[in-house]
């Protein structure tokens, strides 16, 4: 995950005239039962509007697992579910049953702009691990767990100020400092108990830990320590004279692995080279780790 500042989807709203299609959408759905209303935000999919400028913002990637989008099908996530919202009573227990915090959802967030997430079907939709060893069934659909402890459940079109959301955020770049990888699996990068939990419920619900994807990000990995470990071997085999030099010059190139956007799962590139900086004999990425 890397954070995505989806303020600019704001100029998109302006090319686009989103402002009269939104108040035409809350007009048409004012006085609609809960019903009709469903029915209604179902058939005028209008946000699909944003996506172009979505993949623009990522460069094709998911927002939330950061995957290319290759042969596959990318979809405008709510990320405040527009017709129901519910949360697993124990998301550990792939058996357990959910519970439903709003039966219709945050339909008043329907046509916002703000609330809109750029999505890999995989992460968006509900579905077994079909490569991994694993029965459960993930994804978000139209799940959006809340902390019931520390907030609650917003009525319809109140302020949601109220809530305390699990799931972490893209477009919250704290949010997506407390993830991290090791050797391509997702992990908290924090030791804050909330945190972990928050993360651990975030790569349950986006179906981060998908097979597929972390055999993706381990080569990401791989490659990655073959670039450090030929970084390491030039620069000790670097004459005093040149070694400066020589040093720049496999920074840049470490670097440019993570921040090459068009390139795929660049947070593990960057989760690979923290880790690499703490082992002897490469203190010297501290001083790149330091850039990232």
């Amino acid at each position: 995950m890397r954070y995505i500042d989806n303020s600019k989807l704001e100029e998109a709203a302006v090319d686009i005239g989103w402002d009269a299609i939104r108040q035409h959408h809350i007009n048409a759905m004012a006085g609609l039962s809960v019903g009709e209303r469903k029915t209604y935000i179902t058939a005028h999919p209008d946000w699909n509007l944003f996506q172009p400028f979505m993949l623009a913002l990522s460069h094709n990637k998911c927002w939330y697992s950061e995957a290319p989008i290759g042969n596959g099908d990318f979809e405008v996530d709510h990320f405040r579910p527009k017709n129901k919202s519910k949360q697993k009573i124990d998301y550990t227990s792939a058996k357990s049953k959910s519970v439903v915090h709003k039966e219709n959802g945050y339909w008043w967030k329907a046509y916002d702009w703000d609330n809109y997430r750029l999505a890999g079907a995989l992460a968006n939709k509900l579905r077994r691990d079909r490569l991994g060893d694993c029965e459960d069934v993930k994804g978000k659909g139209d799940h959006f767990p809340l902390d019931l402890v520390l907030g609650r459940v917003a009525n319809d079109e109140e302020d949601l100020a109220c809530e305390e959301t699990v799931l972490l955020d893209p477009t919250n770049p704290v949010d997506v400092s407390l993830l991290t990888f090791d050797k391509g699996i997702p992990i908290p990068a924090t030791t804050d108990e909330n945190d972990i939990d928050r993360v651990k419920q975030s790569i349950f619900y986006y179906h981060l830990d998908l097979d597929q994807l972390n055999t993706a990000r381990k080569i990401v990995w791989d490659d990655c320590v073959i670039q450090i470990k030929d970084a390491k071997k030039n620069i000790d085999n670097s004459a005093p004279a040149v070694k400066k030099a020589m040093v720049r010059k496999c920074f840049e190139e470490l670097i440019r692995l993570v921040d090459s956007e068009r390139k795929s799962y660049t947070s593990t590139v960057k989760a690979c080279l923290m880790v690499y900086s703490e082992l002897d004999g490469y203190s010297w990425l501290k001083n790149l780790v330091r850039t990232l």
